[in-house]
Formats: structure tokens, sequence, C-alpha cells
């Protein structure tokens, strides 16, 4: 039997076996919207149309296993799912999140370390956690391999982590914005540049108001270079507003305005998207229209 055989019948047997237990379903379309282009400061004409994307997760009863299927542009049963399995390593003892994607599979590693209340991610980044936190996290990720919490440590995605994972963003549970009791200290990330074998060392820092609001996360190399910045705008019972600067080793940056609220998983954002390159500044919206769950 050929290698690309087994990996396919392997494939299918894990989307049979997340389809089998399957026991939530969440569906989700987001509209983007064209704004303005600019090339060299000169306003010129948006050629790009508004596009509709919708989006199935498929989730298991103990959701430690995920389906996620793009269905913008082909009907469900056309479309083959990206699986997310959360489970232990036997031979290492640590968590593992396995992504499977056709015939192309990656993984994230989780390791929990008590004396520092901190998690490791793919052994080179660190989370370091109030207790409150790292108690929730070590129970529902470690112990019943609870992916959406896992989302919610890392939804600022401030890691080199599989970019299939950036898809579950949008089913976070939502813990440390729901809590005022969780919170995560700081945090140090290496990430390795796309353009040469060179890697960054970054530095994160959180903050938080007197009512415990997550008001700023500031990502920092040790150059004092800022590749990140995520400041809170405003909170208003269950909507949180924040400004987000992203900056891609000075290829691109983004500078993007967020109003999500955690009770309606309402979700709305202004995008300002930059490439260096071209002096080109894009601006769009992308705006939740519907979050259906079903059981």
């Amino acid at each position: 039997m050929s290698k690309l055989n087994y990996l396919s019948i392997i494939f299918l047997f894990i989307v049979n076996s997340c389809n089998a237990q399957n026991k939530e379903t969440i569906k989700i379309k987001e509209v983007w919207t064209p704004l303005k282009v600019y090339v060299n400061d000169q306003l010129i004409k948006n050629d790009k149309k508004t596009e509709t994307f919708t989006y199935i997760y498929n989730i298991s009863s103990k959701k430690d296993s995920i389906s996620y299927y793009d269905i913008s542009n082909a009907a469900l049963k056309e479309t083959t799912p990206i699986i997310y399995t959360l489970k232990k390593n036997k031979k290492t003892g640590d968590q593992i999140l396995i992504i499977n994607e056709k015939d192309i599979s990656d993984s994230i590693i989780i390791q929990f370390l008590d004396e520092s209340k901190s998690i490791t991610i793919n052994k080179h980044d660190t989370y370091f956690l109030n207790s409150p936190y790292y108690n929730e996290l070590k129970q529902k990720v470690k112990q019943n391999n609870n992916v959406l919490d896992l989302i919610d440590l890392l939804d600022d995605n401030l890691g080199d982590y599989p970019y299939q994972f950036s898809y579950l963003k949008r089913i976070s549970s939502n813990k440390k914005y729901k809590s005022k009791n969780f919170k995560i200290i700081r945090a140090k990330t290496v990430t390795n540049r796309t353009q040469s074998d060179l890697a960054d060392i970054w530095n994160i820092t959180y903050k938080y108001d007197q009512n415990n609001n997550l008001t700023s996360v500031i990502k920092k190399s040790t150059e004092d270079e800022v590749g990140f910045e995520k400041k809170l705008l405003f909170k208003k019972g269950s909507e949180f507003k924040y400004k987000i600067f992203n900056n891609v080793e000075t290829r691109y940056e983004d500078n993007d305005e967020i109003t999500f609220d955690i009770q309606k998983n309402t979700c709305n954002s202004l995008q300002n998207h930059f490439q260096f390159g071209l002096v080109k500044e894009e601006t769009s919206q992308l705006k939740r229209t519907l979050y259906q769950k079903t059981e």
C-alpha cells in the first residue's frame, strides 16, 4: 500500500470517528466588504467585490476533536474538513494537538509546569499565568483535552503555530474575557523569519484594569521592536473593542479595530492592511452575520 493511500485511510478514519461522536455544530457566516485602496497615498479604484464566507465546526461531546469545513465555495458534502484532535502523548506525557488536512499533518505540543505555573508551547514558547487560570487550563486542556480552552490561551497567535490553528479563533471559549480571575501574566515566544535563517525572541507583557479586564498586550523583540500591540478601546457589558497592531518583518502591517460580544457571539472588524514594498494600503470590513449553534 502506498504512503499516500495509507494517509488517506487514516484521515477518513479520523473524519468518521469525529462525526460519530459529534455533539455540537456551530455554523458561522461572515461578510467581507472592501472599502478603500491607496497606492503611494493616492486613492485608486477598488476592483474587489464583497464576499460571503460560511464555516461549519463539528465539535465532539468532549470538545477534544473538531472538524472544520469551509463551505464558502462548495457544498458540505463536497468539502474535505480539517481535523483537530487534542490528546495525551503516551510516550512523553505531554498534550498534543494534531491537525490533519487531507494528506498534510501538523501539531502543537503543550506542556504544563506546576512550579512556575506556566504552559510551554512547542518547547520554546512559554506563557506564565496566575493560579486560577493555570489550574483551569490544567484541568480543561491537560486532563479533559478541551480544544476550545487551548484556543482561548493562544487567540492572539503570538508564536509560530500552524496556520490552520487560526481558523479556530471564531469558536474560542473566551474564558479569559468572561472570568475576572483568569490572567496571563507574561509570555516569551520565538518566531522564525520567513526570508532568512534568523529567529526573533519576543517578550510579551499583559496589563489589566482595576476590574481585571485585559487592557493591553505588547509583544517586543530583544531589540525593543514592537511586533504586536493590542489595546482596549472600550468595554460595555459583555462587549469589547480592541485596536490591534501587527507588524510582520517590516513587509506588511495590520492596524485593525475589532469589536466582539462574548455573550451574543457577534464580531465586527475594521481592517487596515499596508504592504511596504508596494506602498499599498487597503481598508475593509469583516462582519459576522450568523452564529448558529445546534446540538
